[in-house]
C-alpha cells in the first residue's frame, strides 16, 4: 500500500515538473510577445499548481499515517501470558495500546496540523488518552479540538470532554456540556445522542431525572431511538 502510494506521488511530481518545464520553455520562446499581465498570470497559475500539488501530497501522507495509527488503536489485546506474534501487532493491555495509539495520533496531528486527517488525529489522540485514563492530557486535547472551526468535530470533542468530566467527578460541568449539545445539535452529535448521555449520567445518581429523559426519548419519531430509550427505562433503578 505504501509503495503504491509512493509511486502515485512520484508520478504526480514527475507530471508537475514536466508541465512546469514546458510552460517556462514556452514563455522563454515567446517572451517578447508576452505582456506583463500575461507573465503575472503565468506565475500565479504555476504557483497555484504547486500549492495544489503540495496540499494533495500532504493530505495523502496524513491519511496514510492516520490509517496506521487507527490500526494501532484497533489492534488486539493478547491473552494473559500469550506470546506476541511478530506478524500481527498486538498489545499486552488496553493501557499499553492506548498509550501507543495516543503517541501515533499526536505525531500525525503535529506533523499535518492543517489537513483534515491531522485535525481528526488530534481528536483521536484525546480519545486514546481518555481510554488510557490520562485525563489531564485528554482534557487539554479535547478542549483544543472543541475550540477549532469544524463544528462537527468540535461537538464530538465536547462529548469527549464531558466524559473526562464524568470520570473526574465533575458532573455539573458534564451536564452543562450535554445541555449545550442538546440545544445545538450537529450532524456528528444529535440532540438525542446528547440526551442519552445526560440520562446515563443521571441514572447513576438521580434515576428519577434519568427516567424523565428516557420517557421523552421513548416518544421520539425514530424507532431506533424510541426502542433504545425503552430498554434504558427498564434498566433504570428508581
Amino acid at each position: 500500500m505504501f509503495v503504491q502510494s509512493y509511486t502515485r506521488h512520484q508520478l504526480k511530481e514527475d507530471r508537475f515538473q514536466e508541465v512546469t518545464r514546458g510552460a517556462i520553455a514556452q514563455a522563454q520562446q515567446h517572451r517578447q510577445q508576452l505582456t506583463l499581465l500575461g507573465i503575472v498570470v503565468l506565475v500565479l497559475v504555476l504557483a497555484g499548481g504547486a500549492y495544489g500539488y503540495w496540499r494533495t501530497y500532504q493530505d495523502d501522507q496524513a491519511s496514510a499515517a492516520m490509517g496506521q495509527a487507527m490500526n494501532t488503536y484497533a489492534a488486539p489485546i493478547r491473552a494473559p501470558g500469550a506470546l506476541a506474534d511478530p506478524s500481527i501487532p498486538s498489545y499486552a493491555s488496553t493501557l499499553e495500546r492506548a498509550k501507543e495509539a495516543e503517541k501515533q495520533f499526536q505525531a500525525v496531528a503535529d506533523k499535518f496540523p492543517r489537513t483534515d486527517s491531522g485535525k481528526n488525529a488530534l481528536y483521536m489522540a484525546a480519545a486514546a488518552a481518555l481510554d488510557g485514563s490520562q485525563y489531564a492530557d485528554a482534557e487539554a486535547k479535547f478542549k483544543k479540538v472543541a475550540g477549532a472551526g469544524n463544528k462537527d468535530l468540535a461537538a464530538l470533542a465536547k462529548m469527549g470532554l464531558a466524559s473526562v468530566y464524568e470520570a473526574t467527578n465533575r458532573d455539573l460541568d458534564a451536564i452543562n456540556i450535554y445541555n449545550e449539545l442538546i440545544k445545538k445539535p450537529t450532524q456528528s452529535v444529535s440532540s438525542q445522542s446528547a440526551q442519552f448521555a445526560l440520562a446515563d449520567l443521571y441514572a447513576r445518581k438521580d434515576p428519577a431525572q434519568a427516567k424523565r429523559i428516557y420517557d421523552q426519548l421513548a416518544l421520539d419519531k425514530s424507532p431506533a431511538v424510541a426502542q433504545l430509550a425503552k430498554q434504558r427505562q427498564g434498566a433504570t433503578k428508581q
